[in-house]
């Protein structure tokens, strides 16, 4: 797998969230800066793909359910169900993020 630059710790808990509200079978990935070897600081852009008809609720369940895991850096999170209209940023997410 490639790198991010996230700790272990955090990369299971994003992970483990994910299956738990999104599905087994949703992908995360993490994009942005994190997923740049070469920089510094930032937050942490989630992509998650999901077959699950995902609502508002559960995107605010997972972003509360990471802090109170521990990640207490800013997360940005973009869902992608086959509800939603289409946007340039899943595929760049896809693109130039790296899959948990």
């Amino acid at each position: 797998m490639k790198k991010v630059r996230l700790s272990n710790q955090e990369i299971q808990i994003i992970k483990e969230q994910t299956k738990k509200i999104f599905g087994k079978n949703a992908k995360v990935y993490i994009f942005g800066s994190r997923a740049d070897l070469s920089k510094k600081g930032g937050d942490i852009d989630i992509f998650i793909e999901t077959s699950y008809k995902a609502s508002l609720k559960d995107e605010l369940q997972f972003l509360v359910a990471l802090e109170k895991k521990g990640i207490e850096r800013k997360v940005d999170l973009i869902v992608k169900t086959p509800y939603k209209k289409e946007k340039k940023i899943f595929q760049t997410a896809k693109e130039t993020g790296v899959m948990l």
